[in-house]
């Protein structure tokens, strides 16, 4: 039972977090739905349950810092659920309506499900 309803987004989002042994590490996710209080994206690499990244998805209105609530390998990549932190929340635009949203998936990327 969630909290609050999803929404299909399929964007490209930069992701920065540190690793178990202290280095800086980068990649490029890509969104699968998101809501007020957090976004779940596909990452090639597995991401440490409760460290903190920080994203940012400028096609979307979204920059700031979550929280890694779980992280399931699916295929030969990872879904992750990023649980916003510092207050950041994400509003859908007033003039969208869910069939709005951009869902546009790069053509080289698939979304493992």
């Amino acid at each position: 039972m969630r909290r609050q309803d999803r929404v299909e987004v399929v964007v490209p989002v930069d992701v920065m977090w540190t690793d178990r042994q202290g280095h800086e590490r980068f990649a490029t996710a890509l969104s699968i739905d998101i809501c007020e209080s957090g976004i779940r994206v596909q990452v090639p690499e597995a991401l440490p349950e409760r460290s903190y990244v920080r994203l940012r998805a400028d096609r979307i209105a979204l920059a700031g810092s979550a929280s890694v609530r779980t992280c399931v390998k699916k295929g030969t990549k990872f879904l992750v659920g990023l649980e916003f932190s510092g207050g950041m929340r994400w509003k859908r635009p007033a003039a969208a309506k869910a069939h709005e949203v951009p869902v546009d998936a790069p053509q080289s990327e698939s979304i493992v499900r």
